[in-house]
């Protein structure tokens, strides 16, 4: 992943996150709205290559604050958005490449997480 991806990718997760979007990773069982999100490295220079940590807070269906984070994050693939642009979109599904080490040497050392993040304003109650 490039500078310009890893910036991209920021952009899209911090404008998901201000507007108190949902998130859901099904394969790891979380869902609940986003209050917080945090990248290491948080400046991005041209030479990075991977996003070391993210971490993302969220409140669950029990109200509890619950800290979430990925290790190692080497690229990413948009599946689909509401066509708004990464910086005014409401809705997103990506699948994040996470870099695994401890993986066996026949198998791709990548891991594909699926995450979903809507806009609350979207359900209907």
């Amino acid at each position: 992943m490039d500078y310009k991806k890893i910036e991209s990718f920021k952009l899209a997760i911090l404008s998901l996150a201000k507007r108190g979007c949902r998130i859901r990773i099904s394969s790891y069982g979380i869902e609940g709205r986003i209050v917080g999100v945090g990248f290491k490295p948080y400046w991005t220079v041209p030479g990075d290559s991977v996003i070391e940590k993210l971490e993302i807070t969220y409140i669950d269906q029990k109200g509890r604050l619950v800290p979430f984070s990925f290790n190692k994050i080497v690229g990413y693939e948009v599946i689909s958005n509401d066509g708004r642009g990464y910086d005014s979109m409401k809705n997103a599904c990506m699948d994040i490449h996470i870099f695994s080490g401890k993986k066996n040497r026949k198998e791709e050392p990548l891991e594909k997480v699926r995450i979903e993040i809507s806009s609350e304003e979207d359900k209907s109650t």
